[in-house]
């Protein structure tokens, strides 16, 4: 375990080693960084954080959530990002992914670009899915409530997505998830919506060409209440700001909102 130098406020554990997975057949470790607000007298909530990067780059380290690790615990969130693997192939995928890729498929969205549903996305569900458990059964050593929600940048916010709600359809158990944090993200397989599963707070961008608006759309009309979208034509995609200009404690602040009114609701 590492720690590092934090602000006053939080206190680091880096590069921890949640679990270990094939990837294009060589065995890898995976790793998350976790961030803990130190004035918390009792256990806290936590969000887990996916990077985004088309499922072909991007890393936890990225600066962006060095800030986001900042914000987050300051408003008394446990705060982790992890790392998943990288353009991980069919074969890499465990048995029960591996069997019922095919009928996934069927249920597919045709107009999701394929790039972000095929095994490579898989496999970092696979991967959220092994860094939530082990973060639900490490709670009480790092003072965790067991309270959890997902959150995600582009291929991360489908991550999030997938990992909440294709899991029962490959038969996989799961930590409770108690609210998803889209930003530039959607969903391939509306048909596997659930809408009273885990409640989503999207920001996104209606000339995004990298991930429609319309893949987010379709679960908001399916979700109704259940999903909260935020649409600005100037928020680059993955950012959580709607605007360069816009200053961070707003674009934080109405995260924390959407949270804070989860957690009133389910404490």
């Amino acid at each position: 375990m590492t720690q590092k130098k934090a602000p006053d406020h939080y206190i680091r554990h880096d590069d921890l080693e949640y679990g270990r997975a094939v990837c294009r057949g060589q065995d890898i470790a995976l790793r998350l960084d976790l961030s803990l607000p130190k004035a918390a007298r009792n256990p806290v909530p936590l969000i887990m954080w996916i990077h985004g990067g088309g499922f072909r780059n991007g890393h936890k380290d990225w600066a962006g959530h060095m800030t986001d690790s900042r914000w987050f615990t300051k408003a008394g969130y446990a705060f982790a990002s992890i790392d998943y693997r990288l353009k991980a192939e069919r074969s890499d995928l465990s048995d029960p992914v591996r069997q019922r890729m095919t009928a996934l498929e069927k249920h597919c969205d045709p107009e999701f670009r394929k790039d972000l549903a095929g095994a490579a996305a898989l496999a970092a569900m696979e991967d959220a899915l092994t860094a939530l458990t082990w973060l639900q059964d490490n709670r009480a050593g790092f003072n965790l409530s067991g309270w959890v929600a997902l959150g995600g940048n582009s291929a991360g916010a489908i991550t999030a997505f997938n990992t909440a709600y294709l899991t029962g359809f490959f038969g996989l158990s799961r930590p409770a998830i108690r609210g998803i944090v889209s930003i530039s993200g959607g969903f391939a397989y509306p048909a596997l919506y659930a809408p009273g599963l885990a409640p989503v707070h999207a920001l996104h961008n209606p000339t995004d060409d990298r991930v429609d608006i319309a893949l987010i759309r379709r679960i908001e009309a399916l979700g109704g209440d259940a999903v909260e979208l935020v649409t600005s034509d100037r928020q680059l995609h993955g950012r959580v700001r709607l605007a360069p200009d816009e200053p961070p404690r707003e674009a934080y602040g109405r995260i924390f909102r959407f949270l804070d009114r989860l957690r009133d609701n389910d404490p």
